[in-house]
């Protein structure tokens, strides 16, 4: 399993690979929504959760890449702080306009 941080410029790492990735919160907060569901598809930069962090604002969790939804880690209503597991999720390696 590859770690992978979403970080609030919305130009996370990632490597390209098989393996499932690790998403972890950029941001300390309460998850607000999902807007996935385990074994979904989803596509690249597509809003995947939102967390209001402690400040008040609203922060929209997306990946650079598409693919399946794995696993949930979090609900709404979950306090979480920085580096949480959100999801995993697996890439499914296919080269998009975006790439």
């Amino acid at each position: 399993m590859i770690e992978t941080i979403v970080k609030s410029s919305q130009s996370p790492y990632y490597e390209i690979s098989k393996e499932d990735q690790l998403i972890l919160s950029p941001f300390e907060g309460t998850v607000r929504k999902i807007l996935v569901q385990e074994n979904a598809y989803f596509y690249e930069w597509e809003t995947i959760l939102t967390i209001e962090s402690k400040g008040g604002e609203i922060k929209e969790i997306g990946v650079p890449f598409s693919g399946s939804v794995v696993s949930l880690l979090v609900k709404p209503g979950d306090k979480i702080s920085i580096n949480t597991k959100l999801a995993s999720l697996q890439d499914d390696l296919l080269v998009t306009g975006c790439d």
